[in-house]
C-alpha cells in the first residue's frame, strides 16, 4: 500500500492514541517510547513534574502519545513514520505469549474500528494495507465486531478458536473450515498417539471392540451408542468439510456465514467430547 496515498485527520489520530495508550490494555510508555525510537520518532516532553504533595502530574499518557505523533508530522509532512509505529504496535511477534493474546486482540481490534474510517487496516501479520473506507458505526461494527460475536455466542472451544478464529473473522470460511476440521484431527491423535488420518483415524482411535481412547465405561447400551455417536460425529466432519474442501478449488467452494457456524458448532461439539476423552492404558 503507498502509505503517502492515506491521512488521518485529528479525531482518528487522537482516537488512535487513545488505544495503544490505553491504560490498562494498552502498551506502557516505556514500550511506547522504544517504538517511537525504532520507527525514527522523538519522544517529546510530557511536561510531569512533582508537585509540593508529592504527587507526579503531567500529559496522560495517550495525550503525550499524541504530541510525539503530530510532533512527527508536523515535521515530516508525512504519515509514513506514523503508520510504521502502529505496524510495530501491532506486530504479531510481541503477543507470542498466551498471556498477551488478549491485549493483542484488543488492540487490533480497536485500532482497526478506527483505521477503516480512513481507509485503512491491520492485517493478522501486522501490515497496514488499504481497505474499503467505512462510513458509519454500523458498517464498522458490522466489519469488525459481528463475525466475531457470532463466534463467542456459541460458547466456542479454545482449540477451535486457535485453529481458524482469524481465518473466520476476515471472512475466510474455506481456510477456516479446513483447519477447525484438521484441529479436530489432531486432538484425536494428540490422545490416541496415533499417525494416521481420517476416516482410518478415527475407526482406529475409537473402535468398539479395541479402542485407543475412551470418555465412558461403554457397559450399558447407551454408553455404547454414546461412544459410537463420537466416532461417526467425527467421520461426518471429515467427509462434510476436510475431504470436501481438501479436493475443491478454494475458488470453487462457496458457503454463507450461516452454514459455517452450524458447521464449526458442530466441531466445537466434537471437541468439547475430546474434552473427556482419555488414552487407553497399555496403548
Amino acid at each position: 500500500m503507498s502509505q503517502t496515498a492515506r491521512t488521518l485527520n485529528q479525531q482518528q489520530l487522537k482516537s488512535l492514541c487513545g488505544v495503544v495508550a490505553h491504560t490498562s490494555e494498552g502498551l506502557t510508555k516505556s514500550e511506547l517510547t522504544t517504538l517511537l525510537g525504532q520507527c525514527g520518532m522523538c519522544a517529546v516532553d510530557d511536561g510531569s513534574f512533582r508537585n509540593q504533595f508529592g504527587y507526579t502530574t503531567g500529559l496522560s499518557k495517550r495525550d503525550w502519545l499524541y504530541n510525539c505523533l503530530v510532533a512527527e508530522i508536523s515535521k515530516s509532512k508525512s504519515f509514513s513514520r506514523v503508520f510504521s509505529f502502529l505496524q510495530a504496535a501491532l506486530n504479531p511477534a510481541s503477543y507470542t505469549s498466551v498471556d498477551s493474546r488478549q491485549k493483542y486482540r484488543y488492540l487490533l481490534e480497536e485500532t482497526n474500528k478506527i483505521l477503516l474510517f480512513a481507509g485503512l487496516s491491520i492485517d493478522q501479520s501486522g501490515r497496514l494495507v488499504a481497505v474499503s473506507q467505512a462510513e458509519t458505526l454500523t458498517e464498522i461494527d458490522q466489519r469488525v465486531n459481528h463475525l466475531k460475536k457470532a463466534l463467542y455466542d456459541r460458547a466456542i472451544h479454545s482449540e477451535v478458536q486457535k485453529c481458524y478464529i482469524k481465518d473466520y473473522l476476515r471472512a475466510d470460511y474455506y481456510d477456516a473450515m479446513f483447519e477447525a476440521a484438521k484441529g479436530s484431527a489432531e486432538c484425536v491423535r494428540q490422545i490416541s498417539g496415533l499417525t494416521t488420518d481420517g476416516g482410518t483415524l478415527f475407526q482406529t482411535a475409537l473402535s468398539k471392540n479395541d479402542p485407543y481412547i475412551f470418555f465412558n465405561a461403554m457397559k450399558t447400551d447407551s454408553e455404547r451408542s454414546e461412544f459410537t455417536g463420537l466416532k461417526e460425529l467425527l467421520e461426518s466432519i471429515f467427509h462434510l468439510v476436510q475431504n470436501h474442501v481438501a479436493h475443491t478449488p478454494k475458488i470453487n467452494w462457496k458457503t454463507a456465514e450461516t452454514k459455517a457456524l452450524d458447521i464449526l458448532t458442530l466441531i466445537l461439539f466434537a471437541h468439547k467430547c475430546l474434552d473427556k476423552c482419555h488414552r487407553i492404558p497399555g496403548k
